[in-house]
């Protein structure tokens, strides 16, 4: 039987291991999106000495900054200061969710205050199609959705490794068919709560809920009422039938 070339083999390798890596670093260009790249800045105080905490939220500010650049971009000033409380219910709070990729262009210490410059990419398509749902874009000046919709308070018990896993946990709530929104209320070391904007009422929601797993871990539905959902995601008591 004749032996695989090496040479080839190492090449063929290399060529896979290349075009891995450009869908990696450009999604953008792999999935036909509508972006627009911009940089922005962040600054946060520095409190007890806590230098990681400070530098976590200048980025969150500085992705904001990102997110507020592309807005007045699309959206002429006069809608945006009509339209205020929409976007700021509906849209900043969902910052992340626009933020393809960024990367940290400056960051230093200075007056007290954990200061960066990022470089991000936005995806401006969703952007505009979740503006044109709210009555923002495209002209539309009625309700903010269409059709019956319901406001649900999620209840989470456990706690999330890092900030990391927490925006993963709503990227996959907002990813759920029935939910039109999320946005963050409360954080504790153990407990969160989320309010929902659903097509479906909590008992659909809750359905849905008890059949997604986060990190390995299957959700459990401790309690539904009339306009709240509680959950548990931590392993204690979690059910694994």
């Amino acid at each position: 039987m004749k032996s695989p070339n090496p040479t080839r083999i190492y090449a063929q390798r290399f060529t896979l291991c290349l075009v891995f890596s450009i869908v990696l670093l450009c999604p953008v260009a792999a999935a036909g999106m509508e972006t627009e790249s911009v940089e922005a800045e962040g600054s946060a105080a520095i409190h007890n000495n806590n230098h990681a905490q400070a530098r976590e939220q200048a980025i969150l500010l500085a992705l904001r900054g990102a997110l507020e650049k592309v807005l007045s971009s699309v959206v002429s000033p006069q809608i945006l200061a009509a339209r205020k409380s929409v976007i700021t219910d509906k849209v900043y709070p969902m910052t992340e969710r626009y933020i393809l990729n960024y990367r940290i262009v400056r960051e230093a210490e200075q007056d007290g205050a954990y200061a960066v410059r990022i470089a991000a990419t936005v995806d401006a398509g969703s952007l505009k199609g979740d503006l044109r749902s709210l009555g923002v874009l495209g002209g539309g000046q009625g309700e903010e959705r269409t059709g019956p919709g319901y406001s649900i308070t999620l209840i989470v018990r456990g706690t999330f490794a890092s900030h990391h896993d927490f925006l993963a946990f709503r990227e996959m709530l907002a990813g759920m068919p029935p939910i039109r929104g999320v946005v963050p209320r409360f954080l504790s070391q153990d407990r969160f709560e989320m309010g929902l904007e659903s097509a479906e009422n909590p008992q659909g929601v809750a359905r849905e809920l008890s059949k997604r797993r986060f990190k390995g871990v299957p959700l459990r539905v401790i309690r539904v009422e009339a306009a709240s959902i509680e959950i548990t995601i931590h392993n204690q008591g979690v059910s694994r039938e």
